[in-house]
């Protein structure tokens, strides 16, 4: 007998399929896309000042982007860097150092692919950009960053004699972003101790660089300065021969062999006698310090050790008087000492704290309202926040430290106007700011970001560095890490 079914009954199949269309419709927007996401690159674009770069963005899914709005934009989404809209490019929500010099790449709209061409690029565009994908009500976007690079002018050397006795050459270059190593060798390939000087343009961010090295050895013929793009991995160089006059000005082998021993021993003994009185080791002049921080200049967001050797941040801020040394917003407190002459290097316990600036910075330093952290403001540091590892120039340089950090060594030369951040752990070089220029004193800086629980400690200035190894091979390590220095 033939199974006869009414007109309004379904198999159970067709319901199975019925219930599926129901839950594949609920998860698509009523404008027919499902939920996104938008990636870029995840390591650095690398662009050249004064050359084009192309900031790709995507979404996640292969739908069109053809009707969402497109922002890329810098630290705030408006004004944006470049923002496309209804189908058009939108000027007047762009930021002013931007117009004229984006356009915006198209051609892969369709799948989901677009991206901003930044011409003639600057220094100043070096570090993050945000792009943003927006459909109605659902938005998504992702970070990039750009790593510029500027390699500047060919080096000029000029040679003249010295002031007292051998021969003085200086050689100056413009136009190197970031900071570049200057290298002064003899023509048989011998390093030449060398002071460096760098500057930064307030307007382009480039650097210009004047190094100067003093001869005094008759058998040096001729000399060469090269100065180094570590991001490009290019040089520039330039060579001189010195003039037969001059040449002949320069002392005798002899002495310049003798009298490096005679300083050698002299500096020894003055050494030895530091360390006998003062209970403290030098090594190259290098002087090691644990600096105590200043009550007065504490945030009332933080709390200072008795010993005035450590720093921790407060879930809630103490009752303090507002005196006008003491920082009021930032999170941030200052060492008692002031420096203005010689080398300093002390070493700064971080641990695992997730957030946090370390630096120096002018004694003038206002501490009320917001700091701004950069050099033009007096302020030389390093920050971690959100994982991330950052110069604080201008604009900012995103560092990579090749190992944990949890011990930090900060090497003051006021005499070259250089502060060098270390590894403690691996000894090896962080970041260096060069072309310090201050006429009142320098004064160690520190900033606590979150709520952590964990403190920044100063090592004390005998006990800890032998924890880390003897002063002495210590002082060793960083003296020959200075040499490393641009």
């Amino acid at each position: 007998m033939a199974n006869k079914r009414g007109p309004g009954i379904c198999p159970p199949s067709c319901s199975i399929l019925f219930m599926f269309l129901q839950l594949l419709s609920c998860s698509i927007p009523g404008n027919g896309k499902a939920d996104f996401s938008v990636f870029a690159p995840d390591k650095p674009l690398l662009a050249v000042v004064g050359e084009e770069v192309d900031l790709p963005c995507h979404l996640s899914l292969n739908i069109s982007a053809e009707d969402m709005e497109l922002r890329w934009y810098r630290d705030q989404p408006s004004p944006a860097m470049h923002l496309h809209k209804n189908g058009i490019d939108v000027q007047d929500e762009q930021m002013a150092e931007y117009q004229g010099r984006t356009t915006f790449l198209s051609t892969r709209l369709a799948q989901g692919q677009a991206a901003v061409r930044i011409h003639n690029v600057t220094a100043l565009d070096n570090g993050t950009f945000h792009c943003n994908f927006k459909d109605g009500i659902m938005s998504a976007e992702t970070t990039l960053w750009l790593r510029v690079a500027g390699l500047g002018s060919e080096p000029k050397i000029q040679v003249g004699p010295g002031q007292s006795e051998g021969v003085w050459a200086q050689c100056t270059s413009e136009g190197w972003y970031p900071e570049p190593q200057v290298e002064w060798r003899d023509l048989g390939g011998q390093s030449l101790p060398s002071v460096t000087n760098l500057s930064a343009s307030p307007t382009t961010g480039l650097f210009s660089v004047v190094s100067n090295v003093t001869l005094l050895d008759r058998d040096v013929e001729g000399l060469s300065c090269s100065i180094i793009s570590s991001l490009l991995q290019r040089r520039k160089v330039a060579k001189s021969y010195l003039p037969a006059q001059l040449s002949r000005s320069l002392p005798s082998m002899t002495w310049r062999t003798v009298l490096p021993l005679i300083l050698t021993v002299a500096g020894l003994a003055i050494a030895g006698a530091t360390c006998l009185f003062q209970k403290c080791w030098t090594e190259d002049v290098i002087i090691y310090v644990s600096p105590s921080l200043d009550p007065d200049t504490a945030s009332p967001k933080l709390a200072l050790s008795e010993d005035g050797k450590s720093v921790r941040r407060l879930f809630f801020d103490q009752e303090l008087p507002d005196i006008p040394s003491r920082f009021d917003q930032d999170p941030c407190v200052l060492a008692r000492e002031q420096f203005s002459a010689g080398k300093y290097y002390w070493v700064v316990q971080v641990g695992h704290r997730k957030a946090w600036n370390l630096g120096v910075c002018l004694d003038s330093l206002d501490p009320k309202g917001r700091i701004p952290k950069a050099p033009t403001n007096g302020l030389w540091a390093l920050e971690l926040y959100k994982e991330t590892f950052w110069a604080l120039t201008f604009p900012r340089v995103r560092l990579y430290p090749s190992e944990p950090l949890h011990q930090v060594g900060i090497l003051l030369d006021c005499e070259a106007g250089r502060v060098s951040f270390y590894n403690v752990g691996s000894g090896s070089l962080i970041y260096t700011f060069s072309g310090l220029s201050f006429s009142v004193p320098l004064r160690p800086f520190f900033c606590l970001w979150t709520h952590d629980p964990n403190p920044l400690t100063i090592c004390t200035e005998c006990q800890d560095l032998e924890a880390l190894g003897s002063p002495q091979s210590q002082g060793q390590k960083v003296g020959s890490l200075l040499h490393q220095d641009p």
